[in-house]
């Protein structure tokens, strides 16, 4: 809301109530502690503790334009200055807390930071980028996979981290910057996006801020000829007029060799989608699922209309917990689930809503942990009913 305020009307209550509640939940140390639970651990990006969080809020307070001398952001730099002098820190926290310094003008906690995480970096040809370390290597012979989003929002953090320099953005910050924009350019998808919605916004803010930080006021007029082996397939023209436009061309002849020839003065940026499929490699499953009949045999008459359906499922990946799930139970033809046994199951923690259809039952599980969760449903025969011919 606060960043908003510059483009749409935002009631200045709305913030300072955010704020007030901000304050109530910070510590004595200055760091916040964690409210509440998320449905999917893919939108906390990569916080894990509270220093990691503490981290976040600051960057919110500082952006919103909040006073670097306000009490609150006080407190909170303190709560990020211990843990960054204690040592043993996580490379995406580090990134974090580094560009929150860079807000704060704390010119030397800031470098500090950024040589530790050069230090860290992965380095190819032209390119730097930041990711886990208890990432395993993996070999892809036919493309390229994307990056994760958190290393994605990682690497964008220390790019942001390195164009936030104080008093003014040094030539060394603008060269690793270079380096940093050709890898997160690699990462973007044709539609302009990246992994997810949460290292989308970052990666594009920081993006913007290289953009910002790089533009040349004297213009630009460029040329960029589109070749293939036997002809000119396009040639655009980018200059102060139209240097914000997308501009795309279809190549019709694939597969085949093209080339790209740049002429002029000024920063242009190409990307060639490619469209394909590919096999997917069956992973582990983070879930254990076990589902069996009561009684497992047809033995009597009574079973042929009721039988019980005993669920056990448990997560097996490598979180404490999974997100939210949904188990989908769909009915054997002919038989209808007992409603009244359904809602027992919603007298266990984890089981927060259910959904009964004529042959489906949902369970709504907030998240499952280790413990395995174990629930019967009863199941009848579904009334036969026949419908005879109205006389007209």
């Amino acid at each position: 809301f606060s960043q908003a305020r510059a483009h749409i009307f935002v009631d200045e209550k709305h913030i300072m109530d955010a704020l007030m509640w901000l304050s109530s939940q910070q510590k004595a140390n200055g760091c916040f502690r964690s409210s509440g639970t998320l449905l999917n651990n893919a939108i906390k990006g990569g916080v894990e503790d509270e220093v990691t969080l503490s981290a976040y809020v600051t960057i919110a307070l500082l952006e919103s334009a909040l006073p670097i001398a306000h009490s609150i952001v006080l407190r909170a730099l303190f709560c990020l200055e211990t843990a960054a002098e204690a040592g043993d820190v996580h490379v995406y926290t580090k990134a974090l807390v580094a560009y929150a310094f860079a807000l704060a003008r704390r010119e030397e906690k800031r470098r500090a930071l950024l040589d530790s995480l050069d230090k860290e970096a992965v380095k190819d040809v032209g390119s730097v980028h930041w990711q886990r370390p208890e990432k395993q290597q993996t070999d892809h012979l036919f493309y390229r996979p994307r990056a994760p989003s958190a290393e994605v929002e990682m690497t964008s953090y220390v790019l942001l981290a390195h164009l936030t320099g104080w008093p003014a953005l040094s030539w060394a910050d603008l060269t690793a910057a270079s380096l940093i924009v050709r890898w997160l350019s690699k990462q973007q998808n044709p539609n302009g996006g990246f992994s997810s919605t949460q290292d989308t916004v970052v990666a594009l803010q920081a993006l913007a801020l290289y953009g910002a930080s790089t533009y040349s006021r004297s213009g630009m007029v460029a040329t960029v000829t589109l070749r293939s082996r036997q002809d000119i397939q396009a040639r655009f023209r980018i200059d102060d007029t139209n240097r914000l436009l997308l501009q795309r061309v279809a190549l019709p002849p694939v597969p085949g060799e093209y080339g790209t020839q740049v002429a002029g003065q000024g920063c242009v940026y190409t990307q060639t989608s490619l469209r394909y499929n590919v096999h997917i490699q069956q992973g582990q499953a983070p879930f254990m699922l076990q589902v069996h009949a009561v009684p497992k045999t047809c033995a009597g008459a009574s079973t042929h209309r009721t039988f019980d359906i005993a669920i056990n499922v448990s997560y097996t990946g490598k979180r404490p917990a999974s997100n939210m799930a949904i188990i989908d139970v769909k009915m054997l033809s002919g038989f209808i689930p007992v409603k009244s046994s359904v809602k027992k199951l919603q007298g266990q923690s984890q089981v927060k809503r259910t959904e009964v259809s004529t042959n489906h039952v949902l369970l709504y599980l907030e998240q499952q942990g280790i413990a395995p969760l174990c629930g019967t449903m009863w199941s009848s025969l579904a009334e036969q009913r026949r419908e005879f011919p109205r006389c007209l």
